[in-house]
């Protein structure tokens, strides 16, 4: 078969751990290649992870998420994509047994958005969809032959069972609509760049701040483990080798015991690992072992090149050498760690700092904490306090219900928008961190009635929130405005059906309705309070 060359790649998930060697490997080897990073900087992934891509020409980062049909379609077109290398997903088997629902809206809701995407645009030459070795299940503990690629799918917890998932709509689209997918499925990575909710570089952490090393049951499951270069490798190979239809394994013959793979760390940090190992509740399934045959992948031309004890010497010293690479990780080092989704997050960018994000701004990030013993379901007290405007409508009265839910403190505002001195007096009262204005005139009972009330529609929608903004800007408050994308209408650049959507940035160019007319003309004027957040949205329905 000939060997494939791609001209523009897309890599899902490229700010993750092994999507960010992957990346940067070919950014390296193949300057002739365009390479498009999507990622939407969840918890585990890290800007930082592609600084040696950041001055590179054919490298391009795009922060979003793999569920935004508008986005994948949009990036699809814009950026030529003809080949798609997925790894984006919820990977740490602790976490899918406390927020399953979240595994399955992204491992299988973000994998068919993708899939519909290639469908739709028709110019994907190869879709890499990357797997695991635990859609096999438990391998026999006295197995001498490893999992082959045709062996029978037996998942047994919720992440596996959504990389399965998400493996038979691969399957079925390459089967129904002929898309060129190739499908991985790999053995444990460990290497540099890692987020330390996995085994290794939690117990390098631990060891490094001389903390015991937790081990869930008695220690002796058994796993591979490859250093993430080889894998990179690996990902080289199937990209250019591989052939469309097939699976590959990505995996090694050298099994090593949890037990003694923390005793080895032990070694490294001269420690004793009688005294220094802690045996502790097991999770609830954990497989035995997992054991695959990659000889298939070996035919292609790959090897493994790094010897255990290189490979694990390499990554201690790069977790000495970058202790503050992720932050605050104390969550993730616990026994049990679980992800909880919460109203912020922390973004961590190229240069390394930090921002914290408040409930105000929307956000998919999430954070790693530890569940209070019994607090759970209560609501969480927050130093916040909103001042809403547009209690009768269906948006301020979500907005409420919302704070409500989160323990946010919150009051609805009583003045008029275009009433300065009552915004002065809600402020005064209520004292608030952030300002939300979902107040407006919309018509009654449809846009229809502004066409004949030009004045009020003004007066509300124009000068009243000019006015907010105003007042706002004056106390040093965020004002969250809420607005329309009832501002656009399909052209010759935006084609309906096409997936091409407009851009924060893009000027209106819908003037059927002088209610349209009314909400660009505000957002052009808000553009020069630098105190004011637009948020667009569609149609909204209940």
């Amino acid at each position: 078969m000939a060997a494939y060359t791609p001209k523009n790649i897309l890599i899902t998930g490229a700010a993750g751990f092994i999507a960010s060697h992957v990346a940067n490997r070919l950014i390296r080897n193949y300057p002739d290649y365009k390479i498009v990073v999507l990622d939407k900087l969840d918890y585990c992934s890290n800007l930082k992870n592609l600084l040696p891509s950041k001055s590179s020409p054919n490298f391009k980062f795009v922060k979003g998420d793999i569920g935004s049909a508008d986005l994948v379609n949009f990036l699809l077109i814009t950026e030529s994509i003809d080949t798609i290398m997925h790894f984006a997903a919820q990977t740490h088997v602790d976490n899918s047994f406390g927020n399953s629902f979240e595994f399955t809206k992204n491992n299988i809701y973000g994998t068919h958005v993708l899939l519909e995407a290639c469908k739709v645009t028709g110019q994907i030459r190869r879709f890499i969809h990357v797997s695991t070795d635990e859609v096999y299940g438990e391998t026999d503990e006295d197995a001498v032959v490893g999992n082959h690629e045709a062996s029978q799918l037996l998942p047994t917890n919720p992440y596996s069972a959504t990389k399965a998932g998400a493996e038979m709509l691969v399957m079925a689209y390459g089967r129904s609509y002929g898309l060129p997918v190739i499908t991985t499925r790999g053995n444990n990575v460990y290497g540099p760049n890692q987020f330390p909710e996995k085994l290794i570089p939690k117990f390098i952490l631990l060891a490094m701040q001389g903390k015991p090393l937790p081990i869930h049951g008695d220690g002796s499951n058994v796993r591979s483990y490859l250093y993430c270069e080889d894998v990179a490798e690996a990902f080289e190979v199937i990209l250019h080798k591989g052939e469309v239809g097939h699976v590959y394994n990505i995996g090694t013959k050298k099994e090593r015991r949890v037990i003694d793979v923390a005793k080895d760390i032990c070694r490294l940090f001269s420690m004793d690992p009688e005294k220094s190992i802690k045996f502790v509740e097991n999770r609830p399934f954990n497989d035995q072992r997992y054991f695959l045959d990659d000889q298939k992948l070996t035919i292609l031309g790959w090897s493994e090149q790094t010897t255990w004890d290189e490979g694990l010497r390499k990554t201690m010293e790069w977790y000495i050498n970058n202790p503050d690479w992720w932050g605050d990780v104390s969550g993730a080092l616990l026994p049990h760690p679980r992800m909880l989704m919460m109203p912020g997050g922390i973004e961590r960018h190229f240069d390394g700092s930090e921002e914290g994000k408040s409930a105000s701004y929307v956000s998919n990030n999430t954070r790693m904490l530890v569940p209070p013993s019994k607090s759970i379901g209560s609501p969480r007290k927050h130093s916040l306090k909103f001042l809403i405007y547009g209690r009768t409508g269906w948006l301020g009265g979500l907005l409420g219900k919302i704070c409500e839910k989160q323990g946010i403190s919150f009051e609805y505002g009583r003045g008029r928008l275009e009433d300065r001195s009552s915004l002065l007096a809600d402020i005064q009262n209520v004292k608030p961190t952030h300002v939300f204005n979902a107040a407006g005139v919309t018509g009654r009972p449809n846009v229809d009635w502004c066409e004949s009330h030009k004045t009020e529609t003004i007066r509300a929608n124009v000068a009243g929130t000019l006015t907010l903004a105003d007042v706002c800007r004056e106390h040093g408050l965020l004002m969250m405005n809420f607005a329309t994308g009832c501002i656009f209408e399909y052209d010759a650049a935006h084609p309906e059906g096409s997936g091409i959507g407009f851009k924060e940035e893009d000027k209106p160019n819908f003037i059927g309705s002088f209610y349209s007319k009314t909400k660009a003309m505000v957002e052009e004027l808000l553009k020069e309070y630098d105190n004011v957040c637009t948020l667009r949205n569609l149609r909204l329905q209940d």
